[in-house]
């Protein structure tokens, strides 16, 4: 190979390393988010001050990565099957419940690794009395992070045990 030639290859090579970095910066600072585990269930808290076991619904968040990610609120969504064919789900936002000391507080950053608890009141008027698909939390970019759909069919079925013959 002639010298030009050489340094021919060895641009081209430099050009394609330098666009390979370049893309996986976009990819990793833009387009890899953070994935979120969200659980949704119905919880007793066991202590010895309490006398009574009060029930609360727990919604826990974890952050497996690969990044730092802000939760900001909860949300639930109505969206059978002839809701979503015609567009018109119906979203809520549920408000923590800030009273209880046991619950963390939104909005909550969590890095890689931490995981968040909220407890919410487990009563006769609950947002389980209304017929949400979806609940989940929200982060600061807009995304929905949904809790597992068999997590509230279970904790449904729990509050109408509870709840359903006084109504």
């Amino acid at each position: 190979m002639r010298p030009d030639q050489i340094a021919l290859v060895v641009s081209v090579v430099s050009a394609l390393i330098s666009s390979i970095a370049l893309g996986w910066n976009i990819y990793r600072d833009i387009v890899l988010e953070a994935r979120v585990r969200v659980t949704f269930s119905v919880v007793f808290i066991l202590h010895e001050s309490l006398p009574e076991r009060p029930q609360y619904l727990n919604i826990r968040a974890t952050n497996f990565g690969p990044g730092a990610i802000t939760l900001s609120m909860i949300v639930a969504k109505e969206s059978p099957l002839w809701r979503r064919v015609l567009r018109k789900e119906k979203f809520a936002m549920i408000t923590p419940d800030y009273t209880n000391p046991l619950s963390a507080r939104l909005p909550t950053k969590l890095e890689v690794g931490d995981k968040l608890d909220l407890f919410l009141p487990f009563e006769k008027d609950c947002f389980l009395a209304k017929p949400f698909s979806k609940i989940g939390l929200n982060d600061y970019f807009g995304r929905e992070h949904w809790a597992p759909r068999k997590d509230i069919i279970r904790a449904r079925a729990e509050w109408k045990k509870e709840f359903e013959s006084e109504t």
